[in-house]
């Protein structure tokens, strides 16, 4: 594995910004036109949406107004409203702080083919209210009725766990919370008050933070994703309420995955060279090359030629860090995970008569050769100009919302027949470019 002066490394990542649209609700051109608009069986009177980063909009590796009102939430109550839906409140950060937690920008496309682009992050007009005693921000409080329950971070695992809200807890739920033993589970029941109609998409953590940290944090015990989600879908289909259930999408799909793999595998195919030395604890002594199923993780970008430097990854003594690798014995366990989780997940919307949206059935085309293309408009699941994913490479763009609100509506539809139009994707942005 000696690999250190056969090996020149330049900046790898060569991205361009595909810079689109408004973020106008519209009917999507192509669902049909003289079709006779009604909820079907379902009653979309008050829509409650639980869940996490994704319900909650979170795009760009923050929380901001702007990603608020373009959550697929927010997306899906608009159209809700044709067929009776009433008013969605989200708890919005103010139009004095709409740049939230901070997020991070798109200021300057590459300079060439193996530049990096200029990012920032927002810095002004934030809602941060000060800092836990550990040095963490604490946000804007939200006290509120509440339609968009979604929690950035949390995990299955978390939503009956007392303290979880509290200041030393995740500092977006207490934002939320006027009492920091409140435990999300209760926060949910609390907002659930009248409500007809949900949708819940949680467990998307429960597996993305051990593919984000190489591996390093546990995936969720079946058992207790299992007791945990039972008791939400309880709560949430008291009353034979009714709602929709989101999976979770085969992960390393995205952009945060997959950019800097194809950039490292690419140039080490040019010089000849089988892989780096990463670790591996299917390994024998824990070391091994990087090869076909390890993914290089995004975070490494701003690090990796500074490891070059330092001839990290270019032998068996000093090899790549786990948190910036995931290996393929990982992304198996990973797999694992999420089938076993959806499979509860899917078992337990069939069980209580619920729709269940395969988020797969989306972004899998996204993520195919060529992409999906809608209303003459190309998605695919490149970083940045592919459209869909945010600067975080993890999260989604409006428009990424819009298509996984189309999803979900074209399962509602199906399920309790109604005909809820859906809505075009054009309409809404792709990365934005921020002067």
């Amino acid at each position: 594995m000696q690999l250190k002066n056969r090996f020149r490394w330049g900046l790898m990542l060569s991205m361009f910004a595909g810079i689109n649209a408004c973020t106008n609700n519209d009917i999507d051109p192509n669902g049909g036109s003289g079709v006779v608009l009604t909820k079907g069986s379902a009653d979309f009177t008050k829509y409650v949406a639980v869940g996490n980063s994704l319900t909650a909009g979170y795009a760009d590796g923050g929380l901001y107004r702007d990603s608020q009102l373009n959550s697929y939430p927010s997306i899906l109550a608009n159209q809700f409203a044709m067929v009776g839906g009433g008013s969605f409140v989200q708890p919005l950060f103010t139009e004095a702080q709409a740049n939230g937690t901070g997020y991070l920008r798109l200021k300057k496309l590459p300079a060439s083919a193996t530049g990096l682009p200029t990012l920032d992050t927002a810095k002004t007009q934030l809602a941060i209210r000060g800092l836990s005693t550990a040095g963490a921000p604490l946000y804007t409080k939200f006290t509120d009725a509440n339609q968009n329950l979604g929690v950035p971070g949390i995990r299955i695992s978390d939503i009956l766990t007392v303290g979880y809200g509290s200041l030393m807890g995740n500092p977006y739920l207490e934002r939320l919370t006027a009492n920091q033993a409140t435990t999300y589970f209760q926060y949910m029941s609390d907002n659930l008050n009248g409500a007809t109609f949900f949708s819940c998409w949680l467990g998307n953590n429960d597996a993305l933070g051990y593919a984000t940290s190489g591996g390093l944090t546990a995936l969720t015990p079946v058992d207790l994703f299992t007791t945990n989600f039972t008791a939400a879908m309880n709560k949430l289909t008291e009353g034979n309420r009714k709602g929709v259930v989101i999976g979770i999408p085969s992960i390393t799909i995205t952009p945060y995955f997959t950019t800097v793999t194809a950039q490292v595998n690419t140039l080490l195919a040019a010089q000849g060279i089988s892989g780096l030395a990463i670790r591996s604890k299917s390994a024998p002594g824990g070391v091994r090359l990087s090869g076909s199923g390890d993914y290089f993780l995004l975070s490494i970008a701003s690090v990796l030629n500074s490891f070059i430097a330092q001839g990290i990854g270019l032998s068996a003594a000093n090899p790549i860090p786990d948190q910036y690798v995931l290996d393929s014995s990982e992304v198996t366990a990973l797999n694992a995970g999420i089938s076993a989780y959806n499979g509860i997940m899917k078992t337990q919307a069939d069980a209580k008569g619920i729709a269940y949206v395969d988020p797969n059935s989306v972004l899998s085309q996204v993520a195919a050769t060529g992409g999906l293309t809608q209303n003459g408009i190309n998605y695919t699941a490149s970083y940045i100009q592919g459209g869909v994913f945010s600067l975080d490479g993890i999260h989604l763009t409006p428009a990424g919302y819009a298509l996984m609100a189309n999803e979900i509506i074209k399962q509602i539809n199906a399920k309790y027949t109604a005909t809820i139009p859906t809505v075009n994707p054009a309409n809404y942005r792709r990365v934005l470019l921020q002067q």
